[in-house]
């Protein structure tokens, strides 16, 4: 076909003027950093609170904080809620008792297996098989991923779920309680005057914008206001883990493997495969290292499903339905706070404890998290909710399950709008009254009347 554009050689031999075209070649030269200039951000709320970070820490933080009164915002650089429970496909609480039929966490965590089950999407043992040894009750809920830990292993209060109800409870939560929730926002930095976070930088399609809260709680996992704050921190690399969904499973509840190699779930001919850990370590701040770990894992993941489909029957015909939307990174920044909880915290009640948790993998122990561990002595508005909370590397893993992490959410977005009605810092909030006012909603709060 002719073209109908003449071409610059035809144009030349019928006489016409052809221009050269310009060069647009620009040397910059070697450089080892870029200079951006300085530029006026928009600021478009200043909330009483804003929550940075919608996993389930998040989540709790901003439901405590909006049902106190406090104007609150969540931010959240995904288009979902939940983090590592949901998209992350961790989808189970371990655990809401201390090994031994006690239980305690309760509070938002309770209220959300409550609404949860309520649709039909929740599986737990009933409480008259709490601390029950029996090897077959043992298997029975071994098999719905419940069961974790050393000899003697029992039946604990923990608490299987389907992720996208997770998801659509804590919308309606939100939304019931006034929360100003905006997706799709990156956390980026913070503006610092006097030890006081005065701006909170956010970044999306929009460009780069400014929120001036009142009060700010660090939910991101990562500490990633923290860091930005000035807070002292530690940070470890660690193994990823990628769980993911299969379907059409004939008779997963009967075929060998259950339990271990993977978990039933509330649909039916769906199983959990928690695949993990990576052979490597990496460290979850850094992008490139989390890029090749998300190829790596990807593959691995996809082998061991393939593995399953040849080797277990119940597998044969079966498809995968989905990896997990994000690592499986528990840990990466802890805070160094007023306190820091350690090994030999265990069992020890603290005045100023306003939350607790057990143990996922050790019976008979119960770890108060003080409200010391939620601030840092030098930022006077923020408080730090979640898996980055300062403990050691021994106590973080009890604290960086669901349930612990939704307790001390529930904590700090309380602690928060209670800082915001008496205009104080973070650091002088009447714990005291802080304790009541939780326990009063429903929350297991510890320590010492």
């Amino acid at each position: 076909m002719r073209s109908v554009l003449p071409t610059v050689a035809a144009r030349a031999s019928e006489g016409q003027r052809v221009a050269a075209a310009p060069d647009r070649r620009t040397t910059i030269g070697a450089v080892d950093s870029w200079l951006e200039p300085a530029r006026e951000l928009p600021v478009i709320g200043r909330p009483d609170v804003l929550v940075v970070g919608a996993g389930s820490a998040g989540i709790a933080a901003a439901l405590a904080a909006a049902r106190r009164g406090a104007d609150t915002w969540l931010l959240e650089r995904s288009g979902f809620l939940g983090g590592l429970a949901t998209v992350g496909l961790i989808n189970l609480l371990l655990t809401m008792d201390d090994g031994g039929g006690t239980v305690v966490v309760a509070g938002l965590c309770q209220e959300f297996v409550d609404r949860v089950e309520g649709r039909g999407a929740a599986r737990y043992p009933p409480s008259p098989e709490w601390d029950n040894e029996d090897p077959d009750a043992v298997d029975r809920w071994r098999r719905w991923g419940l069961i974790w830990g050393a000899p003697p292993e029992a039946v604990r209060y923990s608490v299987a779920f389907d992720p996208e109800v997770f998801i659509d409870v804590a919308h309606e939560a939100l939304a019931d309680a006034g929360v100003r929730l905006r997706l799709h926002s990156w956390f980026a930095s913070v503006g610092m005057s006097g030890g006081v976070v005065g701006a909170v930088i956010v970044e999306s399609k929009r460009g780069r914008e400014a929120i001036c809260p009142r009060m700010v709680v660090d939910a991101t996992g990562d500490g990633d206001v923290l860091v930005s704050a000035g807070a002292e921190h530690e940070q470890v690399a660690i193994p990823p883990y990628l769980w993911f969904r299969v379907g059409g499973v004939e008779d997963a509840g009967g075929a060998p493997g259950g339990g271990r190699e993977w978990f039933l779930t509330t649909g039916k001919g769906r199983v959990l495969v928690p695949w993990g850990p990576s052979p490597d370590r990496v460290d979850p701040c850094d992008p490139d290292d989390m890029t090749q770990a998300e190829v790596r894992c990807r593959l691995a993941a996809h082998g061991a499903f393939e593995r399953l489909r040849r080797e277990v029957p119940a597998f044969a015909d079966a498809w995968l339905d989905d990896y997990a939307r994000m690592l499986g990174i528990t840990e990466s920044r802890r805070l160094v706070g007023a306190y820091v909880l350690r090994k030999e915290d265990g069992d020890v009640r603290f005045g100023d404890s306003v939350a607790q948790t057990g143990h996922w993998t050790r019976r008979h122990v119960v770890f108060d998290v003080p409200y010391r561990c939620l601030v840092s002595p030098a930022v006077a508005n923020l408080l730090v909710a979640g898996r980055c909370i300062s403990t050691t590397r021994y106590v973080h893993q009890a604290t960086k399950e669901i349930p612990a992490a939704m307790a001390t959410g529930e904590a700090a977005g309380a602690a928060a709008a209670r800082a915001v009605a008496t205009d104080v810092a973070v650091q002088d909030v009447d714990v005291g009254a802080l304790r009541a006012d939780l326990r009063s909603r429903g929350a297991f709060v510890g320590g010492v009347d």
